[in-house]
């Protein structure tokens, strides 16, 4: 069994038209560090640290795992592509490369994708737990290991196997406990439906003494 690695990708909204594109259209999975020919991670690689010019040493520790860790048949989750609502999550399947296009974008590092799918975040195989760590990581390019790379691995084998289910939408109160704990965690999430549990039966015990109260008055009369 081949042994892959779990990863987390953010992208800015500024590049994201040009980033869903070369995503979907040329299965090439993209991210943002410059556009300047100097900064082609396999030059980077080969220089020496302590001659490193501050462009490049922003794109070296922003992109290095790129060159320097992704391997073929790792999984990358895509953090709020192609709408906040949803994440996408993808297989490499090459090696890095650098390409400069003519519109002079700053999206000039890629590795060959294939796609495994689109996922809502609020289905009912996302956990909430995992969409608290991915709104959490701000890194460009992060590994994950354990929890977060089991749960990836799950829902990837997901969408093989039925790819309707990662875009239905749990019921109301499913998904509201969800985005909750998402936003909150399980504590605040728990105590938020406390408060509103309360405050339900409150009012249904209410409307249940208005309702007596007036049925005595209808049997008076």
């Amino acid at each position: 069994m081949i042994k892959s690695h779990c990863w987390i990708w953010n992208i800015s909204t500024i590049n994201k038209e040009n980033f869903i594109k070369r995503l979907k259209v040329e299965q090439l999975l993209g991210q943002e560090c410059g556009y300047n020919k100097r900064i082609n991670l396999h030059y980077l690689k080969i220089k020496k640290r302590e001659n490193l010019v501050k462009e490049e040493w922003y794109t070296w520790d922003s992109c290095k795992f790129m060159i320097n860790g992704i391997k073929e048949n790792d999984l990358i989750v895509i953090k709020n592509i192609p709408n906040y609502d949803y994440f996408t999550i993808v297989k490499v399947v090459g090696n890095y490369k650098f390409k400069l296009f003519p519109e002079k974008s700053n999206l000039n590092h890629f590795l060959p994708i294939e796609m495994v799918g689109e996922f809502y975040k609020y289905s009912k195989i996302v956990p909430s737990a995992f969409l608290r760590v991915l709104n959490r990581e701000l890194h460009p390019i992060h590994m994950v290991r354990n929890y977060p790379c089991v749960t990836i691995k799950y829902l990837a084998s997901q969408m093989q196997k039925n790819p309707k289910i990662t875009k239905k939408s749990a019921n109301f109160i499913v998904q509201l406990w969800q985005w909750e704990v998402e936003h909150l965690g399980v504590i605040g999430a728990v105590f938020l439906f406390t408060i509103a549990f309360f405050q339900i039966a409150s009012a249904v015990e209410g409307a249940i003494v208005d309702y007596e109260r007036f049925m005595n008055i209808v049997r008076f009369w």
